[in-house]
């Protein structure tokens, strides 16, 4: 393996956390960081070929990839190591919440959401949200990349282009055809027992008109079906477990925890390496070929503004050199809704005991009107309550079909308040600013109500707590909206890919007007697609790789 002299330590020491790591043994990511063998002797290492900002799950996957052929790479993360049973046990993900595995971001106060404040949880460890998110594997429509290569000048992005960097990363339990790959790191669950209310929504949504469809994620995305999950013999599959893991027993990968970027060094209009401070002090590395920013649609915009990289004015005002002009860093800001319809049950609800899955099991995919190229609207079905936070909770025992809008047309933004690196942002999406949006969650509330009085319901079905039965027309539904709309947590297009003046990135992703310096992650979405959004960030993830060795 390696003449460096290596010991033995316990991972889960906070006393280690915050070292610059090289692997000579198997990191147990995601099982626990306990007891595996680290090399700490590259301390003096000061340059590397890449330097990746985030270890998230874009970071990771690029982590991997760059690593296969023997660069050098260093990886960056704010975060520390993800040895919490809470990450790797499925049914868990809810404790994760306002810990220290997460940013815990809030929005501005929402003009068009009675003025309320949204939560949006965002992974701040190894993984990054694939350690905190549902686990939920859906790949969007194929619509929606084609919209991107058509409508944003993304060359390369439309899905025939993207989908064999899916199939690349696959590992699915259904089998290899020509939607789906096998032997890939990721691996994707898509046989579970679900809950028994689930599996009567699921038959309901059938009664209410809609098609069973057994795969989502294949020839078409239309109908209800139960949900894929990442998850490998029972435990989360995050990509830290999935890619970082074998990427730390090669020598030439560095990772550094418990680090907060803080700019990307620029000089004659090149990325030249990244200052970051550790422990209290500010350190400086090197990167000899390209910087890689993956924070993601929050972290990545702030990281490009620090730097130097935004608006102008409004870096200015800061007292921050502007190293280029890119008035789109931050602009684009939009993310997915969700708002709950949420029934008492008639009878006692059984918990939920099976702790290798966890509590989303269905979903389905809907178009609002039939001329769309593709859905608009994918519920989600709990068998437990989903309450908004300003919500009464008058009961537990209850379930949620939770109404939801994917193609938003509401746009906001994200500015920096100061040049601080730990200074909050303002972030303010300005969800549901369009009359469409808000559309879109009156008729899918319907829709749910639909499902929900069908025969398959009849044993569960008890009284409906939210929306309500006084809560009746288009108006009282729509305000009904406001009060309670939820963030999806699919945050993105805070650094659009395209071609036109608010573009940040190309389509290699380069960042315009500066050399050496890419961003790949959910920020770059120049429009979000219909569904969950973890599995097409590692496809851009893998496809940044291959672009980037390409040169």
């Amino acid at each position: 393996m390696t003449d460096k002299k290596t010991k033995k330590i316990d991972l889960s020491r906070r006393s280690f956390i915050g070292h610059t790591m090289v692997a000579s043994g198997v990191l147990a990511l995601g099982g626990g960081l306990l007891g595996a063998s680290i090399n700490l002797a590259n301390a003096a290492e000061n340059s590397y070929d890449y330097i990746i900002c985030g270890a998230g799950s874009a970071g990771c996957v690029l982590a991997n990839r760059l690593t296969e052929n023997g660069a050098s790479v260093l990886l960056i993360e704010a975060g520390g190591p993800d040895n919490s049973e809470k990450i790797s046990t499925p049914m868990r993900l809810i404790e994760l919440w306002g810990t220290v595995y997460d940013w815990g971001y809030s929005t501005v106060p929402q003009e068009h959401a009675h003025g309320r404040s949204l939560y949006w949880p965002r992974g701040k460890v190894l993984g990054g949200s694939s350690s905190l998110n549902g686990m939920i594997y859906v790949r969007g429509n194929a619509s929606d990349y084609n919209q991107w290569a058509s409508e944003f000048g993304c060359t390369g992005w439309d899905y025939d282009s993207i989908l064999p960097y899916f199939k690349k990363s696959e590992d699915f339990s259904g089998g290899e055809n020509h939607y789906h790959g096998v032997g890939g790191l990721l691996h994707v669950t898509s046989e579970f027992t679900p809950h028994p209310v689930t599996k009567a929504i699921i038959e309901a949504a059938q009664q209410a008109g809609l098609a069973y469809n057994h795969d989502t994620n294949g020839a078409s995305q239309e109908g209800v079906a139960f949900t894929d999950l990442n998850t490998r013999n029972g435990k989360r599959d995050s990509t830290a477990v999935a890619f970082l893991r074998p990427a730390l027993e090669r020598q030439n990968l560095a990772l550094i925890t418990n680090a907060r970027v803080h700019k990307v060094e620029i000089e004659k209009g090149r990325a030249t390496g990244v200052t970051y401070m550790q422990e209290g002090k500010k350190q400086t590395v090197s990167a000899k070929k390209e910087v890689i920013v993956c924070g993601g649609a929050i972290e990545s915009p702030r990281i490009l503004m620090l730097s130097g990289i935004g608006p102008k004015q409004e870096l200015e005002k800061l007292g921050i050199a502007v190293k280029v002009n890119l008035p789109g860093v931050g602009k684009n800001l939009h993310d997915h809704t969700l708002c709950p319809v949420i029934y008492e049950g008639a009878k006692e609800i059984p918990p939920p005991t099976d702790m290798s899955i966890q509590i989303l099991h269905g979903h389905c995919f809907v178009k609002s009107k039939e001329s769309l190229p593709g859905p608009d609207m994918q519920p989600l079905f709990f068998h437990v309550p989903y309450y908004a936070p300003e919500q009464e909770k008058p009961t537990m025992n209850a379930y949620s079909l939770c109404a939801a809008g994917v193609r938003p047309t509401s746009r906001g933004s994200i500015t920096l308040r100061s040049s601080d690196p730990e200074d909050e942002m303002n972030i303010d999406p300005q969800v549901l600013q369009t009359k469409n949006d808000v559309d879109i969650l009156v008729q899918s509330i319907k829709q749910m109500r639909e499902i929900n009085s069908q025969p398959a319901l009849d044993e569960w079905r008890g009284r409906e707590i939210y929306p309500g039965p006084s809560v009746q027309t288009d108006e009282q539904l729509a305000e009904y909206a406001r009060s309670a709309v939820l963030s999806y947590h699919h945050q993105n297009g805070s650094c659009k890919m395209g071609i036109d003046a608010m573009s940040v990135v190309d389509p290699q992703l380069r960042v315009k007007g500066i050399k050496g310096l890419r961003v790949a992650d959910a920020s770059i979405f120049p429009y979000v697609m219909a569904g969950n959004t973890n599995a097409p960030v590692i496809m851009v993830a893998e496809k940044a790789a291959d672009m980037i060795k390409a040169g």
